[in-house]
């Protein structure tokens, strides 16, 4: 299979992710919201956001292990692939106690870092400790990334989505039981635990060598030294993204109390299923340009990023606006208008959802091809001033608060400063990117002004009109992003790939 179609079909296979998921999540949460509560259900949801931190102790390791991956994989060596794949393994397995103990400390300390009721305290701290059940995971890792790594991310999307339907399965029934909190915490492990044995179990029967090689050999020094040297960079890089980033529920929670966390969960929930959508292009192309890199083929993933950066500025418009516009209506109908935290909030979301998707895009050109100590100093620095202003900014903004602080500084920082690094670094040139964001923002802008004024000219909607007039949007600005801002040459090439999607590759 082509790199072309590898990366197709993960980025299909992520769409049909988020549309289950988005069903899903309509149908399920007012339910969740019933049966646990609000306190509940944003006491949850900041736990889980703390636990998450916890993956900075992983120290890097997942972030260095992708480019000796891709490196291993360019190279069709088996024993390099088991070198590296064992090193990878045997770093998780060192840091899991490191992780297991911040998990136990963490859970002595969760009714301080999110604030409850009392009669909630022992519920959250139970759930607290099944979280750190679900830490012992963490050795398996590695053959996840192995997966995105051979660029058959679409495998991981579709066990992701079984994934997503189990969790929310077992999330509902333990709800209405009674289970509260601990109970959510439960379902999330449980699914964890049901995606990893079905991964690892299935690379075991297809590559039973690499597993042998993982649990029988010491990885090799140059494998171990490689894995240990990316790593520094790459622990900065996760723990300034989670500070600038994964902070917001926690920010918020600490200091206006989890039950706003409840609308600024519901209002920006759209959002960021798209938001993630358009990501996905990136996850599902970083191999491909990987590859290019380690065979110096420096013009044609130049090529790839600038289109690239044009297609993930253009769909994330595409479908990003029509959500702003929509969002209210939507949030009235999912769970009432009583939980819809502002048009504030919705834009700032919005807004920052497509900056962060095309520069995400351009942090995978350096962590992808192993230049991440690159991208460290315009991380710390933006993360720096995300904290600042995200807690500054609340007590002002409220919920909208952590999400301007975002906003304000990656528009300060990488925004501009990447541009100029993947000239120094690959050549580059940072007009060619301008152009490719700059039209469909020309025409997004327009599309905006267009789309927000006719959905604020509707007093109420209904779920058949709010699809409808959504999907409409979309499609308009899709067809004058065909027809206006390609060229010929462009549209033909896009129609030759997607009929090699339906080709057997040669």
């Amino acid at each position: 299979m082509t790199r072309s179609r590898r990366a197709i079909f993960t980025y299909l296979t992520s769409v049909a992710f988020t549309a289950v998921t988005m069903v899903v999540g309509l149908i399920a949460i007012p339910y969740l919201l019933r049966w646990l509560g609000e306190e509940r259900f944003g006491a949850y949801r900041a736990a889980a956001d703390w636990y998450a931190h916890l993956t900075l102790l992983e120290l890097g390791i997942g972030g260095a292990l992708y480019p000796l991956l891709a490196k291993a994989l360019s190279r069709d060596e088996r024993s390099a692939l088991g070198a590296t794949v064992s090193a990878g393994v045997r770093a998780y397995v060192r840091i899991t106690a490191f992780m297991l103990l911040g998990g136990l400390i963490l859970a002595a300390g969760i009714p301080f870092l999110v604030p409850v009721d009392a009669a909630l305290t022992g519920d959250l701290t139970r759930a607290a400790l099944v979280a750190v059940v679900g830490l012992a995971l963490t050795p398996l890792i590695p053959f996840r990334q192995l997966w995105e790594a051979r660029q058959e991310g679409y495998r991981v999307n579709l066990l992701l989505l079984v994934q997503s339907l189990l969790i929310t399965s077992v999330a509902l029934l333990l709800a209405y039981s009674g289970w509260g909190i601990t109970g959510q915490m439960v379902a999330l492990v449980f699914g964890g635990y049901a995606f990893y044995f079905v991964l690892v179990g299935r690379e075991a029967k297809e590559r039973p060598w690499l597993v042998k090689a993982v649990t029988s050999r010491v990885p090799d020094a140059e494998a171990w030294s490689e894995l240990w040297k990316l790593n520094r960079p790459t622990v900065t890089r996760q723990m300034c993204g989670r500070i600038s980033v994964a902070s917001d529920r926690i920010i918020v929670a600490a200091m206006l109390g989890p039950v706003m966390v409840v609308p600024l969960f519901i209002t920006q929930r759209l959002v960021q299923l798209a938001q993630q959508q358009v990501q996905s292009i990136g996850s599902a192309t970083w191999a491909g340009l990987a590859e290019l890199d380690a065979r110096g083929e420096r013009a044609i993933f130049n090529a790839r990023l600038v289109e690239l950066t044009h297609l993930v500025t253009a769909l994330g418009i595409a479908v990003l606006v029509p959500i702003v516009a929509y969002n209210e209506h939507f949030v009235s109908l999912w769970v009432g208008a009583e939980r819809y935290a502002g048009d504030l909030v919705t834009l700032a979301a919005g807004t920052g959802a497509i900056l962060l998707a095309v520069v995400t895009l351009w942090d995978w050109a350096f962590e992808g091809t192993g230049r991440v100590a690159r991208l460290v100093p315009v991380t710390v620095i933006s993360a720096v001033i995300n904290l600042a202003l995200s807690i500054g900014l609340t007590p002002r903004y409220g919920v909208a608060g952590p999400l301007l602080g975002t906003l304000v500084a990656v528009s300060l920082t990488s925004a501009w400063y990447l541009p100029l690094l993947l000239k120094r670094e690959f050549g580059l040139r940072p007009g060619a990117l301008l152009r490719a964001t700059l039209i469909p923002i020309a025409w997004g802008v327009v599309f905006f002004l267009v789309t927000w004024r006719l959905a604020h000219s509707r007093t109420s909607l209904g779920w058949a009109e709010l699809a409808l007039e959504m999907s409409a949007a979309v499609i308009a600005y899709l067809l004058v992003w065909w027809f206006a801002m390609l060229t010929p040459g462009q549209r033909r090439m896009n129609l030759d790939r997607m009929r090699a999607l339906f080709t057997r590759a040669r």
